[in-house]
């Protein structure tokens, strides 16, 4: 489990880049083919995974996510089937991420999709999104998108659901959920490390948010430093 929770806390760092979609779709040509020319798919299949991206594009989400996914399958060797399954899947989630951002009256933005769509994949479930949602309605798309990956990670790292409930609840009314909030869940790892209780954590945070302050505010208040949460996932617990 703890495990899984490293690897799905890399995932949400990772997901954070901006991707470069000219740059992938140039590689992600090139990489079917050698996957074809080594038969590791057949014609159907590139053809197949290729058709995916393409209803993608055709569906308003933003494309370099997944020729991100297929470069990344395809360097995994996994099977062309199972990559054609997992941009449907992708698909699903990036759709609905969309419609839960657009609620608002604001059209999202390509990154905006991409990271909540992240953040369900990875461990955010549809239902929190959408409670979130609902929380501030006017919120912007980019706050929500915010909210999203800062529940996600929280998700990762085993953060009593109540306590996550209230800080997002904070952020989202107040309107100060700024985008460095995201990293809570590496503060959570630190204070854990340290000896401090969650609820301890959790009120901080939410007491913050609703004053308008910042993740910097909420080192000070624990006694902790920016350095204290520039670790890798998993880093933490040797210390």
């Amino acid at each position: 489990m703890a495990r899984l929770s490293s690897v799905i806390l890399a995932a949400l760092l990772l997901s954070a880049a901006c991707f470069e979609a000219p740059a992938l779709a140039f590689q992600l040509a090139g990489a079917l083919q050698k996957a074809q020319d080594e038969k590791r798919l057949t014609p159907e299949e590139a053809a197949g995974i290729e058709s995916g991206i393409h209803e993608a594009g055709a569906q308003e989400l933003p494309q370099a996510p997944f020729e991100a996914k297929v470069e990344e399958g395809l360097a995994k060797r996994v099977p062309g089937p199972a990559i054609i399954q997992a941009l449907k899947t992708m698909r699903g989630d990036y759709a609905f991420a969309r419609d839960v951002l657009a609620r608002g009256g604001t059209s999202p933005s390509p990154d905006d999709i991409a990271q909540t769509g992240e953040s369900l994949r990875l461990g955010l479930t549809r239902q929190q999104l959408e409670e979130m949602a609902e929380i501030e309605p006017a919120a912007p798309p980019s706050m929500l998108a915010t909210a999203a990956r800062t529940r996600a990670g929280l998700n990762a790292v085993g953060f009593p659901q109540s306590l996550a409930d209230g800080i997002l609840r904070a952020g989202l009314s107040s309107g100060f959920l700024a985008p460095g909030w995201d990293q809570l869940f590496r503060v959570v790892q630190r204070t854990r490390a340290a000896g401090l209780p969650d609820a301890a954590v959790a009120a901080a945070a939410a007491r913050i948010m609703a004053d308008g302050g910042g993740p910097s505010e909420l080192l000070q208040e624990l006694g902790l430093t920016g350095r204290d949460t520039r670790q890798s996932p998993g880093e933490a617990n040797k210390m």
